[in-house]
């Protein structure tokens, strides 16, 4: 099965089946390289369905945007993580001053 001759639902059936079965598998079954499943379900995550029609270029301002939200989240993480660790080692002063 070449990969041109692909519909878009043919294309999103492929990833989903590796997504469940593997990509090695898959790849196997449909002879298609296991990138190309990945550059697939990369695209559908990026820009949905609409994506992987031929020639579809993803918008580089949602791009972008998606691209910050993911920078976002990290920092928000990173952060909940830092106060986290800080309210423990209070708890752990207090408790050691409570003590004394």
């Amino acid at each position: 099965m070449s990969a041109k001759k692909l519909t878009l639902e043919e294309k999103v059936k492929i990833v989903q089946e590796a997504e469940q079965l593997g990509f090695t598998e898959t790849s196997l079954k449909y002879n298609i390289s296991s990138r190309q499943i990945y550059r697939w379900r990369e695209k559908l995550e990026q820009g949905g369905s609409k994506a992987l029609s031929y020639g579809a270029k993803i918008d580089p301002e949602l791009k972008a945007l998606k691209e910050e939200n993911i920078q976002l989240k990290k920092l928000v993480a990173k952060l909940a993580l830092t106060v986290e660790i800080k309210e423990e080692l209070l708890k752990k002063t207090s408790h050691r001053n409570g003590k004394n």
